[in-house]
């Protein structure tokens, strides 16, 4: 669901999932308020959400289900290298 979007609104929705208002994600990421509103705009009609309550929820659900995270981890699942510590 999330592949659906580009690297510019996974970082938008990462902010906002993060509690962050759409003035401090545009200080952020050195866009305008105004671009970060419409790309949330986008961004809700490609997944189907109405609110930032909504993306934050479906964010959730999605890495709990093991999708994989910005550094390539999936949640509940270990990398190698916590593997290796184990051992």
């Amino acid at each position: 669901m999330f592949e659906k979007l580009n690297d510019k609104e996974r970082r938008i929705v990462e902010l906002v999932a993060r509690g962050r208002t759409n003035h401090e994600v545009a200080d952020r990421l050195s866009l305008s308020h105004k671009t970060v509103e419409w790309t949330l705009t986008r961004v809700y009609k490609k997944l189907h959400v109405r609110s930032r309550t909504e993306l934050t929820a479906k964010l959730a659900a999605a890495q709990i289900r093991g999708l994989p995270r910005r550094n390539g981890a999936s949640v509940g699942r270990q990398t190698e290298g916590e593997r290796g510590e184990q051992r």
